[in-house]
């Protein structure tokens, strides 16, 4: 089976004059401020440098301070995305990580030093002449002080991960959307993500949201994990459409492999994922790893023609109409005249 959905695929970042969506159900928001320290996680931040010019004009760029991690030493850093953190593969190891954003400052773009909270640490550069990418992630050594182990509105998360399955029931707290459910919709996507004007990167393998709502710009570097009482991490936003409706993210396990590190655990998770909500088809949750890997093996036979449909932008395996059924999925752009790029970073 296979779906067509429209989605201009961008980073999620937020640049200065975006606006921000309302704040979901009664959660904590009021985020996007200079903090009391130690800061939770999931708020507004980035590197002091996020500035990127279109044409003759700058701007300056925010994003979302994900979640801690750790490497084999103990040491502690800020997850998050390489756009966010490295300023797309431009930062050098010690520049500063804010927070707020430069994006929320009253003074549009205003560098503040006493707003860092970490320094930026390492990342796993992003190819844009054409190869193939799986994160886009970076992490930042934190000021012990100045860093929480919490999550804003969520807590204390799991040390232990989840593989991402469609049907999954998943939450993440954002800068620009705050605390938002919804549940995976589509696994092993290979998504074009367009970043600064002419600027676009090829990801494979990465996790699909379609659900209005779910994040905006302002958002890249949101940690997705499991909906219950001790959350366990499920992948790192890092884009989504323009219309808000469809949300792009890396594996986690793939995040935590390419940047040598682990989560920071301060809860025991049950042995139980997480339940899919009730938008999700009866009966389509428990597709099984076979059914999955068949669909898969079909798409990348079929990959080139899919492509070469008018505007694609993608491809998953998603959940199909019927109970434990795979559907291959294409993205596609909106048609004109409404301009937009394939992907964009949040």
């Amino acid at each position: 089976m296979y779906r067509t959905t429209v989605a201009a695929l961008a980073v999620w970042m937020l640049a200065i004059g975006a606006s921000a969506m309302p704040a979901a159900g009664k959660s904590t928001c009021d985020q996007a401020k200079t903090l009391p320290r130690p800061i939770p996680l999931g708020v507004s931040g980035g590197n002091i440098n996020n500035f990127f010019s279109i044409g003759r004009r700058e701007f300056c760029a925010s994003g979302t301070l994900g979640s801690l991690v750790q490497d084999q030493s103990g040491n502690q850093y800020i997850l998050s995305n390489n756009h966010v953190l490295a300023d797309i593969n431009q930062a050098s190891p010690g520049e500063l990580i804010v927070q707020p954003g430069l994006a929320e400052k009253k003074i549009a773009c205003h560098q503040i030093s006493s707003d860092a909270v970490a320094t930026f640490t390492s990342t796993v550069p992003i190819d844009f002449s054409g190869g193939n990418n799986t994160i886009d992630a970076a992490i930042a050594a934190i000021q012990p002080q100045d860093v929480s182990v919490n999550i804003l509105n969520i807590g204390g998360i799991a040390g232990s991960v989840v593989t991402p399955t469609a049907g999954l029931a998943v939450m993440k707290m954002g800068a620009t959307t705050c605390l938002t459910k919804a549940s995976i919709t589509a696994v092993n996507a290979n998504v074009m993500v367009g970043y600064l004007p002419g600027e676009t990167a090829n990801f494979s393998n990465q996790v699909v949201v379609n659900h209005k709502g779910f994040s905006q710009a302002g958002d890249s570097g949101s940690l997705i994990v499991t909906q219950g009482s001790c959350p366990q991490a499920v992948a790192l936003l890092f884009a989504g459409s323009s219309n808000g409706k469809t949300s792009i993210a890396n594996p986690i396990s793939a995040v935590l492999s390419g940047l040598n590190v682990s989560m920071v655990g301060s809860c025991t998770a049950s042995g139980a994922s997480a339940a899919a909500p009730a938008d999700v088809a009866a009966g389509s949750v428990g597709m099984s790893k076979e059914a999955v890997e068949s669909a898969t093996a079909v798409r990348d036979r079929h990959e080139k023609e899919l492509m070469s449909v008018p505007g694609a932008v993608g491809t998953a395996v998603g959940l199909s109409d019927q109970p434990g059924q795979p559907a291959i999925e294409l993205y596609v752009k909106p048609p004109r005249p409404k301009s937009s790029k394939a992907c964009r970073s949040r």
